[in-house]
């Protein structure tokens, strides 16, 4: 299967972690059982899923002018990242992100988003010729909408695929979906996009339609442990998640979708791709930490080796 030469432009985020028994209620103290500083942000975490699935990865990114923006650059290099599109500022810190997880893998995440918000359109606009070397696009919303859209535009001139993960989700111009090959929101996202309320099979499939009608060719809707449905075109398929004890599920949406942008290559790959993305999440949830999880290629085709997923599915 092609490794693609992946562009992901995206935020960067210093991880703060907390385990405890059980979240708090508004008021309440609980007593933690562990702190934990890693790297993060959805920008980040993608590329790197993307990195350690094969692909040549650029990340475009904005971090402060302080130590936790250089430590950051340093991490995605040896990550084999190509950083030379991070921008920095004096503006505004490196982003950070607060995250509690409970005994049940469950997370909740407060993001401090900095120097991220900073990202300019024309900040990607001065990049805009990276493009034209690069075979997929993979962006989020943790920066600007202004240099998200920039760099759809970006993509499109160059005839490149564009995968979006609408997270965390805000209102989205449909000019902007129309300019989208894929989309990758989870089912509370769905909703937020399409004002549907996602119930049962036949609301996710109504869900997906409504995406379908920007123009957006194919939409996979993550289910967490459920799985993804997939719509090609109108075409519909679910594709199970594997079954693993899960102990931190941070970024399983992220390396989801790095590793997408890692293997696909056209309609012909869409099953087989997500079949690796989907393993890669499952295994992510096992260890904890956004990026300490992510699993290379081989341990992905280990698993299925093992368990005799299958890598191809039409």
């Amino acid at each position: 299967m092609k490794n693609n030469r992946v562009i992901v432009v995206g935020s960067y985020n210093l991880d703060m972690t907390i385990t405890t028994a059980e979240f708090p209620q508004p008021g309440e103290t609980v007593i933690g059982k562990s702190l934990t500083y890693g790297h993060g942000g959805k920008g980040a975490n993608q590329a790197v899923a993307a990195a350690r699935s094969g692909a040549q990865v650029r990340l475009l990114a904005k971090v402060g002018v302080d130590m936790n923006g250089e430590q950051a650059i340093t991490a995605l290099a040896g990550e084999g990242i190509v950083t030379s599109s991070i921008q920095k500022t004096v503006e505004a810190p490196t982003g950070m992100a607060a995250i509690t997880v409970n005994d049940q893998g469950e997370n909740s995440i407060i993001v401090v988003s900095g120097a991220n918000s900073t990202l300019s359109a024309s900040e990607v606009e001065h990049e805009c010729q990276i493009f034209e070397d690069a075979d997929v696009l993979l962006t989020q919303l943790e920066t600007s909408l202004e240099s998200v859209t920039t760099a759809i535009q970006c993509a499109r001139k160059n005839h490149m695929c564009v995968i979006l993960n609408p997270a965390p989700v805000r209102a989205l111009s449909a000019e902007i979906l129309s300019d989208v090959n894929i989309i990758t929101p989870n089912m509370v996202e769905a909703e937020m996009l399409t004002n549907i309320s996602i119930i049962d099979d036949k609301t996710l499939i109504q869900s997906a339609t409504k995406l379908h009608s920007f123009g957006i060719e194919v939409v996979m809707i993550t289910q967490g442990s459920r799985g993804v449905y997939i719509s090609n075109q109108g075409e519909g398929k679910f594709i199970p998640a594997i079954e693993v004890q899960a102990v931190d599920t941070v970024g399983a949406g992220d390396v989801f979708n790095g590793v997408l942008a890692a293997h696909y290559s056209g309609i012909d790959s869409l099953y087989e791709a997500v079949s690796i993305a989907v393993v890669a999440a499952g295994l992510s949830v096992t260890k904890r930490g956004a990026q300490s999880g992510i699993p290379d290629l081989a341990d992905i085709h280990a698993f299925q080796h093992e368990q005799a997923v299958p890598i191809n599915d039409h």
